[in-house]
């Protein structure tokens, strides 16, 4: 399997280091799904809330994370370590970026606006196409699929989101 040099082990692959590495990232994942499954219970009911506590979606997201991390590790230990990976590609990279200020920028320019640009970003990064041909789709869905999350969430559910710049619009 893997050799060693000098004391410190190295895969014979880059197959073989990324299913290790997916495997890891499955433990880590399911350990994250399994805290946040148990911290969902310790949020409060807000006011307008009814009936599906504030704990029932973070718990059923944490159950599809969990699900996804178990069959990684099932999907990993079942292939064999032929393929070859690269494990921080410059889109890797600028999509970290993209989140870190996405975060960052999430109070001053509100959930609705900072959605947008980062959707639109990501998108770009995964994108098969030519950016020619896929970019107006792409705006299209950068711009509604914010709007609708917020008006499920932040209107129907009444889960607070951050409003930011656009405080006076969305009240």
């Amino acid at each position: 399997m893997g050799g060693t040099h000098r004391g410190v082990y190295r895969p014979h692959s880059k197959g073989e280091l990324m299913k290790k590495l997916n495997i890891v990232f499955s433990v880590v994942l399911i350990a994250v799904a399994a805290f946040f499954f148990f911290y969902a219970d310790t949020l409060k009911m807000l006011p307008g809330q009814t009936e599906i506590g504030p704990g029932a979606f973070p718990k059923a997201v944490c159950v599809g994370l969990a699900v996804c991390g178990v069959l990684l590790i099932i999907q990993e230990l079942r292939k064999g370590g032929s393929e070859k990976a690269e494990l921080f590609s410059k889109k890797l990279l600028i999509g970290i970026a993209a989140a870190v200020v996405y975060f960052v920028l999430l109070k001053i320019l509100g959930f609705v606006l900072d959605s947008i640009w980062v959707v639109f970003v990501m998108m770009a990064l995964l994108l098969n196409e030519p950016f020619k041909k896929a970019w107006p789709l792409m705006l299209a869905v950068s711009i509604l699929a914010p709007v609708v999350l917020y008006a499920i969430f932040g209107m129907f559910l009444k889960v607070p989101l951050p409003n930011g710049i656009l405080s006076g619009l969305l009240g």
